[in-house]
């Protein structure tokens, strides 16, 4: 998760978020490098929007579980990040 407190994050207006090479369009959840769509999931979208809110702030395990998982889904929470963050590194990295 550290990566993304070492890029600047630029906000304009309109619901599009820049940093580095990637542009999030809040508005649609579409993630583009370099005006080229990445493809990512719901769950690791949603953890890249919460990162992002804050940019170089430390984001718990707990504030994402609240904020991803609703309290009444029952999963295995620390395999759901794990596996979140793994396919959010991968889509940052373009595997």
């Amino acid at each position: 998760m550290g990566v993304l407190a070492l890029m600047e994050v630029f906000r304009p207006s309109h619901g599009t978020v820049r940093f580095g090479d990637f542009e999030l369009d809040q508005d649609t959840g579409e993630l583009r490098r370099e005006g080229v769509k990445v493809r990512l999931q719901e769950q690791p979208l949603q953890i890249l929007q919460i990162l992002l809110e804050q940019p170089g702030k430390v984001i718990t395990r707990e504030d994402l579980r609240k904020r991803v998982w609703p309290s009444d889904t029952f999963v295995d929470f620390d395999h759901g990040i794990n596996n979140a963050i793994k396919r959010l590194r991968e889509a940052l990295a373009g595997c």
